[in-house]
């Protein structure tokens, strides 16, 4: 892209931080601004090594702003029904695990699991491998995830070897879990596993979990979270802003202080309809 855009011909010294906002300009043009955001980001490591090796003195897409703007329109919250029920479509388990780590994990797909090996499978973590965007880091072993790697290693027997890695080619299983969608009857929903990985963070955001216990599981900022992750509801938030308003009403109508309307045994009930509704509840979901 860059030596169609430059011209074979310049040499990486000659760019200016100007080229650098023409070429910008030109790909928002026929580019989406995330795209051209990740596009920047590329273009800016590959200066940023150019400087390291002395080959030029100055990063010139350094400062360059990109884009972070995120299409809500492709954000799709996918309900743990609906992976349920394309599971059972699935091939075998492998594709069930890949589900799985995406969606109950929240795990990057590919590149957490390019590397996954079955040692990397704890008695109560995953291993997540150093060499992976965020790093090394560790990430609780979910019940679904624990489930489908017993049958798994199970399965194996005595060819079971904790240095195997656990997926082969990550192209064929993508394929794999297009057909299990299509055949479980349920719309495919578009960012295949970016929002399976986003549903799940929102389900643990919207359980109340503290910033840094969201930010060792999950790897990302509490502003990545908000900005590319945390899906806004609105059918469920709004659903609950009304009973909720319904049950301040009634308590105030009956004659409670609207100071001890909310004591502690009121938040307890309201935090325990909160994990019912979001275990049983309903909101923009893919069907």
């Amino acid at each position: 892209m860059l030596s169609q855009f430059f011209g074979e011909s310049k040499k990486i010294a000659a760019i200016e931080k100007t080229d650098c906002e023409r070429l910008r300009a030109a790909l928002l043009k026929t580019r989406l601004a995330s795209t051209v955001w990740r596009g920047i980001k590329y273009f800016r490591t590959i200066f940023k090594h150019a400087v390291e090796a002395e080959w030029i003195s100055k990063n010139p897409f350094a400062g360059i702003k990109g884009s972070v703007e995120v299409n809500l329109d492709r954000q799709v919250y996918v309900d743990r029904k609906i992976i349920y029920r394309v599971m059972e479509h699935c091939r075998d388990d492998y594709d069930r695990l890949l589900l799985a780590l995406a969606r109950f994990g929240g795990l990057r797909i590919p590149s957490e699991v390019r590397l996954l090996r079955f040692g990397d499978f704890k008695e109560n973590v995953i291993l997540i491998h150093p060499e992976t965007k965020t790093g090394a880091r560790e990430i609780p072993l979910f019940g679904e995830i624990r489930e489908i790697v017993d049958r798994i290693q199970a399965g194996l027997g005595e060819h079971y070897k904790p240095s195997d890695l656990v997926f082969g080619c990550l192209g064929r299983f993508r394929k794999r879990i297009i057909s299990a969608i299509r055949s479980s009857g349920v719309e495919q929903w578009c960012k295949l596993f970016i929002n399976l990985r986003s549903s799940c963070i929102t389900d643990f955001v919207e359980r109340g979990y503290t910033e840094k216990a969201l930010d060792s599981v999950f790897g990302n900022s509490a502003a990545i979270r908000r900005l590319h992750y945390v899906q806004f509801r609105k059918e469920r938030e709004y659903a609950k802003m009304l009973q909720d308003d319904a049950r301040l009403l009634s308590l105030l109508r009956e004659g409670n202080d609207e100071n001890d309307i909310f004591s502690m045994e009121n938040e307890q009930l309201l935090m325990l309809r909160d994990l019912l509704v979001n275990r049983f509840g309903t909101g923009k979901i893919a069907s």
